[in-house]
């Protein structure tokens, strides 16, 4: 049983590294938006796929070793709550640590996804305006298409 504890805070000190990680990609992608980059932003969606596909695997390794534990669907913070005594600690001290962090990236994408509604509603706004004069922006064909 032991193994078991130290696999889940193995995996879970993974998977809040790879949170740490989303949110810096998203204190990023505040400037990215806001700066109109096309090519910087389409990299910075690229990280971020990456990070949350491996932030799936973990969540997957994190639930097989809960079942195996006999907590399965709780909590970090039920969990240690009933975990061998030498594991409560460590594992309260991430669930702490895992919801500020979450807070945080919860803030981070509301905040960008007021910044990017209001991108889009600048890019509306000035090609309704180019078009009132019969402009027309040059079209790029999209390689993914």
């Amino acid at each position: 049983m032991t193994q078991s504890y130290e696999d889940l805070l193995t995996i879970l000190e993974k998977e809040f590294s790879l949170c740490t990680r989303l949110m810096e990609l998203l204190q990023k992608e505040k400037d990215v938006v806001a700066s109109l980059d096309p090519d910087a932003l389409e990299f910075l969606l690229r990280e971020k796929e990456v990070i949350t596909t491996s932030i799936k695997v973990c969540d997957e390794s994190r639930e097989r070793i809960l079942e195996d534990l006999g907590f399965r669907s709780m909590t970090i913070y039920e969990v240690s709550k009933r975990a061998e005594t030498v594991y409560q600690e460590p594992l309260a001290s991430l669930a702490a640590r895992f919801t500020s962090l979450i807070c945080s990236i919860t803030e981070l994408n509301r905040f960008n996804s007021i910044l990017i509604e209001k991108s889009l509603y600048y890019i509306k706004t000035s090609y309704n305006f180019l078009s009132t004069f019969e402009v027309s922006a040059p079209q790029k064909i999209s390689v993914e298409a």
